[in-house]
């Protein structure tokens, strides 16, 4: 367990075309976590049958919407793991593209990991609070998930958010540092269900509404660039005094 608070572990059963599949997870991580993929681990196992290249293949994909957006800390290791072991004992034809359950159990292995990946955020060394960072109107989905990822591991951002602190600044400011093409005449940012920043311009969002909405233990930022139609989802945590006494006293 080293520093995480809380085992981590989730199942799912999947029905297709009348099979059933399981799939089965469990992850580790709390500190130095900035996949790809930093001491996180994660297991995964199937009793469905699998054609192994598209297994693969398939774990990359979810890998690169679920773990791969991930922060904690900015920070990572070498020891980073993420299997899928499949013993095929649901029987049947193995699952490939042309398979008939192969969307709904892609959903499920997505959904598995999503899950998962949050509860890794939500368990951040000294963490008090899940930020989820959901970027839209991006020119492609590289550009929606470099900005994502950016923005949830900006030190400033998780700080407006320990402290509540409606400051919209930070979140442009890793926004425009990110490197995403962003049209700032169109671009707009909500902070909960609060929009703060509507197409270049700040609104008259009461401030202290805004800092209520993030004074709880998950909060959403979302940000529209207005260059494009590409999505992507990010998650970390908050940045708190008890992260840094963690590190400060820790040692292996």
């Amino acid at each position: 367990m080293t520093t995480d608070t809380v085992h981590k572990s989730r199942a799912v059963r999947v029905e297709a075309g009348g099979l059933g599949y399981r799939i089965g997870a469990c992850a580790k991580g709390s500190g130095m976590v900035h996949p790809n993929m930093a001491t996180v681990l994660c297991f995964l196992t199937t009793d469905a049958p699998a054609e192994r290249a598209w297994l693969q293949r398939t774990l990359k994909e979810v890998a690169d919407q679920s773990l791969n957006m991930l922060d904690v800390d900015m920070d990572s290791s070498t020891s980073d793991t993420m299997l899928l072991l499949a013993n095929g004992a649901a029987g049947g034809a193995p699952l490939d593209d042309a398979h008939p359950a192969a969307p709904a159990f892609v959903a499920a292995l997505r959904g598995l990991a999503v899950e998962l990946t949050r509860d890794l955020a939500r368990d951040g060394e000294g963490a008090r609070t899940l930020i989820e960072v959901v970027v839209s109107g991006a020119q492609d989905i590289e550009d929606a998930r470099r900005a994502a990822r950016t923005v949830v591991s900006s030190p400033l951002v998780k700080t407006m958010v320990t402290g509540r602190d409606p400051n919209l600044g930070r979140v442009l400011m890793a926004l425009g540092r990110s490197g995403a093409r962003i049209a700032l005449e169109r671009t707009s940012v909500w902070i909960g269900d609060l929009c703060a920043f509507e197409r270049g311009a700040p609104t008259d969002a009461d401030y202290r509404a805004i800092s209520r909405a993030m004074d709880r233990s998950e909060v959403q930022i979302r940000a529209d660039l207005g260059s494009g139609d590409s999505r992507a989802v990010a998650w970390g945590c908050d940045l708190t005094a008890e992260y840094v006494a963690i590190n400060a006293d820790y040692t292996t």
